[in-house]
């Protein structure tokens, strides 16, 4: 299961944008969308595996996001900035579950008005990825 492992890569990415001065509320973005993709793919394995999950992919989804943000209790509730009471990195990482939710689903609808064709190649990785960055950019670039 990925949980710990994505906790150790988001102990070692804050550590590292603070370094490099990229927000919380950035990398949170990047951390969210981590969430999601792992949390989906880990889902897909289980429904090939003909695994029930009490509650579903919310259930797994709910795990995934408890097991990368508990460890960091600590610091998220005493040492983390936090914006309306709420730390960075937990409203980077809803923001970038939606977003790479929200982006998926435009493409998605792109593709079936396109007769199930792409337009180019890789479109289903990069659209999100473009739209990851594109709100990355505009966070860093405006809000913080």
């Amino acid at each position: 299961m990925c949980g710990p492992l994505c906790t150790f890569g988001i102990v070692g990415g804050l550590s590292l944008s603070k370094l490099l001065g990229i927000n919380d509320l950035t990398l949170g973005i990047w951390v969210g969308a981590l969430i999601l993709s792992a949390s989906l793919l880990f889902f897909r394995f289980l429904s090939q595996k003909k695994v029930k999950v009490f509650g579903g992919f919310a259930t797994i989804l709910g795990l995934f996001y408890i097991l990368s943000f508990a460890p960091l209790y600590k610091y998220l509730i005493w040492q983390s900035p936090k914006i309306c009471g709420m730390p960075r990195v937990i409203l980077g990482s809803l923001v970038g579950m939606f977003i790479l939710f929200f982006s998926d689903w435009v493409n998605h609808k792109i593709i079936t008005k396109h007769n199930n064709k792409v337009y180019f190649y890789y479109q289903k990785a990069i659209v999100p990825l473009l739209a990851l960055v594109l709100v990355s950019v505009i966070i860093e670039v405006f809000i913080c």
